[in-house]
């Protein structure tokens, strides 16, 4: 890609594997880029953005989410989605698998997962969550 930037009169955009702040910092390093896209690795986390943009301005990255940071965010992102959907049985469905990607690293994630896979409403997600926090 380093060969396209310098070849090029337009800006290049780099993208692909992407998924760490310190990713975005060493694709623009290497590459010469003028941007980086970012796809599955934000998914469940998109404090990839902000920590990004502190290391590219030469701040120290803020620190990741804590777990219930990370509950919170997935369930506005759900609410959300549910305002848009108006259906909550079909946002819970479509949900199962962000709710995956948004408690990937926290303690007991993997039980908590197979949980959030079998919900059919966002009161049931709701329910878990609250669980978690207490």
């Amino acid at each position: 890609m380093a060969q396209l930037v310098a070849a090029l009169d337009i800006p290049v955009i780099g993208n692909g594997d992407v998924t760490t702040p310190e990713a975005v910092v060493a694709m623009r390093r290497h590459t010469g880029c003028a941007g980086v896209m970012i796809a599955r690795g934000s998914f469940g986390n998109p404090w990839i953005f902000a920590q990004a943009r502190d290391l590219l301005a030469g701040r120290p990255k803020r620190p990741d989410p804590t777990p219930e940071e990370r509950f919170t965010t997935a369930l506005e992102h759900a609410r959300l989605a549910l305002r848009l959907q108006g259906d909550s049985r079909k946002t819970a469905l479509e949900f199962r698998k962000h709710f995956g990607w948004y408690t990937k690293g926290v303690p007991g994630a993997a039980q908590l997962r197979e949980r959030l896979f079998q919900i059919d409403s966002m009161e049931q997600a709701e329910e878990i969550f609250a669980e978690q926090a207490a």
